[in-house]
Formats: C-alpha cells, sequence, structure tokens
C-alpha cells in the first residue's frame, strides 16, 4: 500500500515538475505580467478616478495576481489536465521552431479571433434584437391574464 502512494506522489510530483518546465518554456511569466499590468491599465482608462490609487493597484495585482503568486496553482492546474507524458511532448514541441512561433503567434490569434467574434455579433445584431422582441411577444402570450 505504501508502495502505491509513494509511486503516486512520485508520478505526480514528476508530472508537476514537466507542468513547471512546461509554463517556463510557454513563457507564462512573462504573459502573466504583461496581462497584469494590461489589466491594471484598463481599469485605469475605464475609471479615471482610479489613477491616485494607481500603485495600490499594481500592489493588489502583484500580490495576487503575480506569476510567483498563481504558478504553484497553475502547475496544479496543467499537471491534473495532462499527463506525465503529454506535459513532455509539449515541452518538446513548444522547444521547436513551430512551437516557438505558436507561443508568440497566441495572442495575436486570439485577439484577431475576438475581433471577428465582435464583427459577427455586430454584423448580426439586428438578429438577435429581432430574436428577443419575438421571444418577448411570445413569454407575454404564455403569461396567464
Amino acid at each position: 500500500m505504501l508502495f502505491v502512494f509513494s509511486s503516486f506522489a512520485f508520478a505526480n510530483s514528476e508530472a508537476e515538475n514537466e507542468a513547471a518546465r512546461l509554463l517556463n518554456v510557454m513563457g507564462a511569466e512573462t504573459a502573466i505580467e504583461q496581462s497584469m499590468n494590461q489589466m491594471m491599465e484598463m481599469q485605469v482608462q475605464q475609471n479615471p478616478a482610479l489613477l491616485p490609487f494607481r500603485h495600490v493597484i499594481a500592489d493588489f495585482f502583484e500580490q495576487y495576481m503575480s506569476y510567483e503568486s498563481l504558478k504553484p496553482e497553475m502547475v496544479k492546474l496543467y499537471a491534473e489536465e495532462f499527463t506525465t507524458d503529454e506535459l513532455r511532448e509539449l515541452n518538446a514541441f513548444y522547444r521547436t521552431p513551430t512551437g516557438r512561433k505558436t507561443i508568440e503567434k497566441m495572442p495575436v490569434l486570439f485577439a484577431r479571433g475576438g475581433q471577428i467574434g465582435i464583427q459577427r455579433v455586430e454584423q448580426n445584431i439586428h438578429m438577435l434584437e429581432a430574436m428577443i422582441v419575438a421571444e418577448t411577444e411570445r413569454l407575454q402570450l404564455s403569461e396567464p391574464q
């Protein structure tokens, strides 16, 4: 029984080591720090009254949203979602030129994909409005008078 538990702990530790390596290869620290800065800038831009509190917001994000504060949970997340072998394969892939390009292009792809989604909604918003009107009418007709 002890052997089973120690084997599980070793496998889990191995997966966590691979997950930590993957986060490093993927540049997670830089990505999280950039994201944290962008979130702070968005908060200040959306609410200029927060400008005098910028340092407070920065301290908050550093404490609760920094890579170092998130890393243990991120490692655990990756170790739970991928096997040790899968994490090794991902690490190997992200070390290739194509893998590095994937990491580099991912933010652009996500941003452009989001833009496509926004455009699609804007192009078809009239359909959503018509659907909401139709559903409102249906609900009003089904209410007991």
